[in-house]
């Protein structure tokens, strides 16, 4: 008769007649899955992960006390690090002092790629290095089918990236320094560009410049007031030389001429007349007087005229004479510092108004001179700052990376996850298997007891006859679990084989 099974009644007790009789599908297909699962997790390339843990440890120093010259800042500088560390070319040195993946057939630039893509940062918590967004510490993973290898490449890497900040901060601390000693450098040569400026400046307009305006203006008025006191002076040796001239004019310079006469010309020229009178003119005495009369002339002329008769007899008139000449010589002294006291008043003069224009320019010249004084004193400070910094930061005085956990050598691969393939081989191995079992009994149209009868309803049964098993379906059922038992332990052993190969 044919029947449809019905669910069995007795909830998951229910359920025991029949794993008992689908046995056969759980003990072949489940263990079947987890072999499986067990080989595969074994007989992929495993890749161990080695992690190192850095911290961008902040300057126990206070700013205010060292100032660096290196840009500060862990958000940046972890990014900044590994961009200038995770390079090729520095990664290929690594693989040429030790070999990551030996035995490969890839060139030293394909194993620096594959270290790069093997190689992961994660920002972690620095207590519990548990991942953290934003953080200064940072985790390097680098996975390698060696766990040795790992273990080795990723000390080598946190070695890079903790030699290499320190460098770059160092390098950067003393180009800092060199760039503000060029700079310095620089603006001295301006300074001395413009001191020399200065210096023919004040060579060509000397005396004009404003630092000596009062100077110049007590000069002038010394200078005036000399003039004045000269003036003066002129006046008084003008008026005395007038005086001794007119006086000397009416001064005969001879007593007596040189034949014994007297220099008195009116007395000459009466002795003359009574010589007419009494002797011809070819008459000796006539031509004395004559000749004498002439000579006292001459002599009066050159009185009267201002000038002064040499080997004049006259004591009177040698005497002016004297005072003449000794006023002239004094007046003419006078009128030469005149002279010079004038030019000198005129060269004060000529400063004071040169000034103004003197002064723009110098003004002009100092303000740029100025303006480099302070940015030069300014640049020697951050000089002095940058060389102190640069010690500071040889001695891992400011911001530096810190080995906050070191690399480990990796017990359990982290690929594949073994645990979670075995699990997953579990999981199908028992889904098929029950797929299986459920597939089985509802094709089943035996009938085995009671239950499989729902047709009869309340109707009572009057006698079941139980399953009788005989002396042939007892040997098949052995000779089957003796096949099983064989098949499972070359299946254990291959997969044992495989484990153990794996694991050593």
């Amino acid at each position: 008769m044919n029947t449809t099974a019905a669910a069995p009644a007795g909830g998951i007790t229910g359920y025991l007649p029949i794993l008992r009789r689908r046995s056969r599908y759980i003990a072949i297909i489940l263990p079947l899955f987890i072999l499986l699962a067990v080989y595969v997790s074994f007989a992929i390339t495993p890749l161990y992960q080695s992690t190192a843990t850095i911290l961008m440890e902040a300057s126990t120093v206070d700013q205010k006390v060292v100032q660096s010259t290196v840009m500060s800042g862990a958000n940046d500088q972890i990014e900044i690090v590994q961009g200038r560390v995770m390079t090729l070319g520095i990664l290929k040195d690594l693989v040429k002092e030790f070999d990551p993946y030996p035995g490969t057939p890839m060139s030293t630039s394909e194993k620096a790629q594959q270290i790069l893509e093997d190689t992961s940062l994660e920002r972690v918590d620095p207590v519990t290095l548990k991942p953290l967004l934003d953080s200064n510490a940072f985790s390097l993973h680098y996975r390698n089918p060696d766990k040795e290898r790992a273990s080795e490449v990723t000390s080598r890497l946190a070695k890079l990236f903790l030699t290499y900040n320190q460098k770059t901060r160092e390098q950067a601390a003393e180009g800092a320094a060199k760039f503000l000693g060029a700079q310095a450098e620089d603006v001295s040569r301006q300074m001395r560009a413009i001191d020399e400026e200065i210096r023919i400046f004040k060579n060509q307009h000397g005396d004009a410049l404003p630092e000596y305006v009062q100077r110049n203006e007590a000069s002038l008025d010394r200078v005036q007031h000399e003039i004045e006191n000269l003036q003066q002076q002129i006046l008084q040796s003008e008026e005395k030389e007038g005086t001794l001239a007119v006086t000397l004019s009416a001064t005969s310079p001879n007593m007596v001429t040189a034949t014994g006469d007297l220099t008195d010309l009116a007395t000459l020229r009466s002795q003359y007349a009574l010589a007419q009178q009494r002797y011809t003119p070819d008459h000796p005495e006539v031509k004395r007087l004559k000749e004498a009369i002439r000579v006292a002339s001459e002599a009066q002329k050159a009185a009267t005229s201002g000038g002064i008769v040499q080997n004049a007899n006259n004591p009177v008139y040698a005497t002016t004479a004297s005072q003449l000449l000794s006023t002239r010589k004094e007046l003419a002294s006078l009128r030469a510092q005149m002279t010079r006291k004038q030019a000198e008043a005129q060269q004060y003069e000529a400063f004071l108004r040169k000034t103004p224009g003197v002064e723009r320019e110098y003004s002009d010249i100092m303000r740029r001179r100025t303006a480099l004084q302070n940015t030069y004193q300014g640049i020697q400070d951050k000089l002095q700052n940058a060389q102190v910094a640069v010690n500071f930061e040889s001695e891992q005085g400011g911001e530096r990376f810190t080995l906050l956990r070191s690399p480990s050598r990796a017990k359990l691969p982290v690929y594949p996850n073994r645990i979670g393939l075995i699990l997953l081989g579990v999981v199908l191995g028992s889904l098929f298997a029950g797929i299986a079992v459920a597939m089985a009994e509802a094709s089943d149209s035996n009938v085995r007891d009671t239950g499989d009868l729902p047709l009869l309803g309340n109707a009572p049964v009057l006698a079941t006859i139980p399953l009788i098993n005989t002396s042939r379906d007892r040997r098949v059922r052995r000779l089957r679990l003796v096949s099983w038992a064989a098949a499972y332990c070359v299946a254990i052993c291959f997969v044992g084989i495989v484990v153990i190969h794996a694991v050593s």
